[in-house]
């Protein structure tokens, strides 16, 4: 638990930032805990507990999105949790749907703009989620932000920028 409770935020952010449901974000974050607790004699340090906790939910997240392939659709909530509720409804509609773009992105362009903006993740941490380089988590993160600048219209590019 010691463990846990400095990370408990972040992964959870993380959770819901990648399956965009608070429901399948709760499903996600308990099956992670348990995997996790289970796995914990692989742990070296207590160090590495954070990247641990995040690679386990994403390899959890991933053997389900593989699942979902062969399965119907399903209905995405929107992502109210990011709504800053003193904004204005205009800026609340821009920002849905900048999240909403968002959603369009490539999947690990998607996750690694989550992971670094949303759970405050350090670029090498994301690097020990996602896998390859520091340099490939650097360009993720460009592209992501381009691409998805190229899908808003100007309102929304000023307030993605200061969300990016």
């Amino acid at each position: 638990m010691e463990l846990y409770r400095p990370v408990s935020r972040k992964i959870s952010a993380y959770c819901r930032a990648i399956t965009r449901s608070s429901a399948e974000a709760e499903d996600l974050l308990h099956d992670t805990l348990l995997a996790a607790y289970e796995k914990m004699d692989q742990l070296r340090s207590d160090e590495a507990f954070p990247s641990f906790l995040f690679s386990v939910a994403y390899n959890i997240y991933s053997k389900q999105l593989r699942r979902m392939k062969f399965r119907g659709g399903y209905n995405e909530q929107a992502a109210a949790y990011l709504l800053d509720k003193a904004a204005s409804p205009e800026m609340q509609a821009d920002i849905t749907l900048i999240l909403e773009r968002m959603k369009q992105l490539p999947q690990l362009q998607y996750e690694a703009l989550m992971l670094f903006h949303l759970s405050d993740l350090p670029i090498e941490e994301i690097q020990k989620i996602q896998g390859g380089s520091v340099s490939a988590i650097k360009q993720r993160l460009k592209r992501g932000r381009e691409n998805l600048l190229g899908m808003l219209n100007e309102s929304q590019q000023r307030i993605a920028v200061m969300l990016f």
